[in-house]
């Protein structure tokens, strides 16, 4: 028994490393979608991607307080992007997300904004 527990756990702990998908904030069962946008790049021959996520968008406004932002790497090699939240989130009305790959590697990632 101790043996399959052992094996399962490093069998998960193996999984979650090699996705690079992040959390900010706490989500709650009546928080809203405020956005979820897709981001798919070809990998870059010597090169990598740096894009920014941005909330809301140019022209739009936003009145709700982001609660949780979301990042889910599509990739399960540790070749996906690298998500870090550049200013605004939770607690905000706005957020920048930037994404940049590792060198040579495309992105593949989900980035979903809640709010109430």
């Amino acid at each position: 028994m101790k043996f399959i527990f052992s094996l399962v756990l490093f069998a998960s702990i193996a999984y979650i490393s090699y996705a690079v998908s992040v959390t900010w904030g706490n989500r709650n069962s009546s928080d809203a979608l405020l956005m979820r946008e897709r981001i798919v790049r070809a990998p870059l021959k010597n090169n990598y991607w740096s894009v920014n996520v941005e909330f809301p968008k140019p022209g739009q406004s936003n009145q709700r307080t982001i609660s949780a932002v979301i990042v889910y790497d599509h990739f399960n090699n540790k070749s996906g992007a690298q998500p870090n939240l550049w200013s605004g989130g939770p607690g905000w009305r706005f957020a920048t997300i930037n994404l940049k790959s590792a060198m040579s590697s495309g992105i593949n990632s989900t980035v979903e904004i809640y709010g109430r």
